[in-house]
């Protein structure tokens, strides 16, 4: 029995030490420093920009021994490919680009930022006109451009011929044409280090270039950077203001404030927000948007007409749009979009309810004249000082009431009325009439 126990002993140390001497305690075969992959992938934004920064802040922090920049982008705001770069540039640990898609346009740049560009195949690099193409705006982007190649020690010309239309390239490029390349030409004349099959390929030529066994982790945005990126996205934004239009246009029309009003205040709040949390807008966006929309409801409900209140709202409405845009261009467009399509829809929703003869609901819809009872305003409209009756029409704040059967134009203390209500006359002074809800 002793020696069989031995024997059983004996067994299990071996075991133990065969799995040691297999696996080694600390070896070269447990994954070592962690190389992170950060994404840059569809329009390069202040949003994306910020999240890079922050990224690459937290590989430093984590000790890290690389960062790459997974690139797939057709480009973006200029701005933001700038704070990539120098976000890049300052890196205190190893850094690439890897392009999985294109690099275009913004993208070029940030390829330009990484020590080492590796490509897959099929993908591509270039064509970095800005837009709008002014002599200013790319004098300063092709600039970037050479700054950022020659500080990686690439060549020069041929990132300018990616940027400017006229330069000519001897056997790559004549003059009208932009300049892009496929991944095996861009490691051809050196603009690229390899082209890999995927990210796989990659860590394993970096552990073997680098002599360091790495454990790939891959940093992703959270839900607020995602909504930033889908809300300052050029397609997303416009729908958003157009959406947030149409329905405060909608409560200027109907009686009290219901559902149109709730969804459009809630699509622009989705709109400031996510600009805020991209970087794009701050608080005064915010608040000048606020007080244009105060100036513009003061207008609708309180006082009678469309004059200096309505003007001045609108005018910050505006503004405030201009103050969270990425670009003075992204706004326009923005404004235009919504703008247009509020008419449209307004256009429709009149239509629509005039068909179910439910726009008599909102709007006036009897006829105003002495054969009805109505009498125009004139002078000795004392007598109705004091008088109950009943609102004809919405007094919003002015409409129609009846005063034993007079109808007679009349104004609200301030307030919204709705038709049928009683109410009562507080005040005439002159032709002006006004009244209270009882």
């Amino acid at each position: 029995m002793k020696n069989r126990c031995l024997r059983i002993t004996c067994c299990l140390l071996m075991i133990i030490i065969g799995f040691l001497l297999r696996t080694g305690l600390g070896s070269a075969d447990t994954p070592g420093k962690e190389i992170v992959f950060i994404p840059v992938k569809g329009q390069i934004e202040p949003g994306l920009a910020g999240f890079v920064e922050r990224s690459i802040a937290r590989a430093e922090n984590s000790g890290a021994g690389k960062v790459v920049l997974e690139i797939d982008t057709p480009g973006g705001v200029i701005t933001a490919a700038q704070s990539i770069k120098k976000a890049v540039f300052s890196a205190k640990i190893p850094t690439a680009a890897f392009v999985t898609g294109q690099a275009k346009s913004a993208g070029v740049l940030i390829s330009l930022a990484g020590e080492k560009i590796y490509m897959m195949p099929g993908t591509s690099i270039g064509a970095a006109e800005p837009a709008p193409n002014t002599p200013k705006i790319l004098g300063s982007w092709i600039s970037d451009l050479e700054a950022a190649a020659s500080a990686r020690g690439r060549s020069t010309v041929i990132v300018r011929g990616m940027a400017d239309r006229e330069l000519v390239i001897k056997d790559l490029k004549k003059a009208g044409e932009i300049l892009s390349l496929s991944a095996d030409k861009a490691v051809q004349l050196g603009l690229a280090d390899r082209v890999v099959r995927n990210r796989n390929a990659l860590v394993a030529d970096l552990e073997e270039d680098d002599g360091v066994a790495y454990r790939p982790v891959e940093y992703k945005p959270g839900f607020g950077e995602t909504l930033a990126w889908w809300t300052v996205n050029p397609f997303i934004s416009p729908i958003l203001l157009l959406i947030g239009f149409a329905g405060l246009i909608t409560e200027a029309f109907a009686p009290g404030f219901g559902v149109p009003g709730v969804i459009g205040l809630i699509s622009l709040g989705v709109y400031f927000a996510g600009h805020m949390m991209a970087g794009v807008a701050g608080w005064l966006a915010v608040f000048v948007f606020a007080i244009g929309i105060t100036a513009i409801l003061l207008e609708i409900f309180v006082i009678p007409g469309f004059g200096a209140a309505g003007l001045l709202g609108l005018g910050l409405v505006v503004w405030s749009v201009f103050l969270a845009s990425t670009s003075p261009l992204q706004a326009v467009i923005s404004l235009t979009v919504a703008l247009a399509g509020s008419i449209v829809m307004l256009y429709v929703f009149i239509k629509v309810l005039g068909r179910r003869g439910m726009w008599d609901r909102l709007v006036l819809g009897t006829k105003l004249n002495t054969a009805t009872g109505y009498i125009t305003p004139k002078k000795g409209m004392e007598k109705y000082q004091g008088m109950e009756g009943m609102a004809v029409t919405t007094l919003r704040p002015s409409g129609t009431a009846e005063f034993a059967g007079d109808r007679v134009d009349v104004v609200s203390e301030g307030g919204f009325i709705p038709a049928g209500a009683p109410i009562r006359v507080i005040l005439v002074e002159g032709s002006r009439v006004v009244v209270r809800k009882l």
